[in-house]
């Protein structure tokens, strides 16, 4: 199955863009510190996960306090030309700088002037979010950022609820979207993992051959290993193999940047299950070009990556010489 990506060799391991429309374009504007050329490539895009992909890559970059981080900053307020698209952007790194501010730890190992850092910045999203959405409630990318600012400024899973029925109203098969919201209902925001199970089945159900909503049943299982669930039970294994089959690896798929995400996440939950031979084929659909995902969760994610899949292309059966 062919992705969107770049001839040549990505800047790092991990790249968000990597599998973004116009990723080479995009990663030049951003890597220059210039959010206006990298708006006007976004602007062309017409896929939601696309559209969420490149806003976060370039946003999240030298995210926090620091004196580039700043200049960041400043130069995508400058950019903001009052369109949608480029107010979400600047929602979009104000999200970035706070949670970086407030890092990825649990909540008892941040410290109140993190937290209180972390509220002011996700507070001045809200205020480009709502003025925003009030203004163009059909504006279908501005939705998903406001699904992480109600969870970051824990405003309760009715309200993020109500913002994730307002996004798949206009669309309800956003990747990202989904994924964002599965996060709010986890037990370690508060949920339980019955919610998060229902929510996976939901939209399991509402997906067509070929959409990646049953691929959200990966992110679960995955969340679940991280919590201290070692082994993948067999029905889960099960689930999993299906969700693939139906999704990225089905012939009516169209490939998004969430793809590679799904294809990224596939490929570790195969290889916690000790199941090489089916993580090769989401290793193949990535190529020299992958994106984190879940390898996150390891130290040494780049190293493990390329060890998990040299084993999967030998268990596949894959000659060395043929392997990305």
């Amino acid at each position: 199955m062919a992705t969107t990506r770049d001839a040549a060799p990505t800047a790092t391991f991990f790249d968000p863009l990597a599998h973004v429309p116009d990723g080479a374009a995009l990663r030049a504007a951003r890597d220059a510190g210039d959010p206006a050329a990298a708006l006007a490539v976004v602007r062309g895009f017409t896929a939601p996960d696309d559209i969420a992909a490149a806003l976060w890559a370039i946003a999240d970059t030298d995210a926090g306090v620091t004196d580039e981080a700043q200049r960041l900053t400043a130069a995508i307020e400058a950019a903001d030309d009052g369109t949608p698209l480029a107010r979400t952007l600047r929602a979009v790194r104000y999200v970035t700088v706070g949670w970086a501010i407030r890092s990825r730890a649990r909540a008892e190992y941040v410290s109140a002037a993190q937290f209180e850092q972390f509220h002011d910045w996700l507070r001045r999203a809200e205020r480009v979010l709502f003025d925003l959405c009030s203004e163009h409630p059909g504006y279908a990318p501005a939705w998903e950022p406001r699904i992480t600012t109600a969870r970051g400024l824990q405003l309760g899973h009715g309200e993020a609820r109500r913002r994730y029925d307002r996004l798949a109203a206009l669309d309800p098969q956003v990747f990202a979207a989904q994924r964002v919201y599965l996060q709010q209902i986890l037990p370690k925001w508060s949920g339980s993992w019955e919610d998060a199970s229902r929510f996976v089945e939901e939209c399991t159900a509402g997906a067509s051959p070929g959409e990646l909503g049953p691929a959200l049943v990966v992110d679960l299982a995955l969340e679940r290993w991280a919590d201290g669930e070692k082994t993948v039970p067999p029905a889960m294994l099960d689930r999993v193999r299906t969700a693939a089959a139906t999704t990225v690896l089905h012939p009516d798929h169209a490939p998004t940047a969430a793809t590679a995400i799904a294809h990224a996440n596939l490929a570790l939950l195969f290889t916690i299950a000790k199941a090489p031979a089916d993580a090769w084929p989401h290793f193949e659909a990535l190529g020299d070009a992958p994106v984190e995902g879940f390898w996150s969760y390891y130290n040494g994610a780049e190293k493990t990556y390329r060890t998990k899949r040299d084993d999967a292309a030998k268990a596949a059966g894959i000659p060395a010489g043929a392997r990305a």
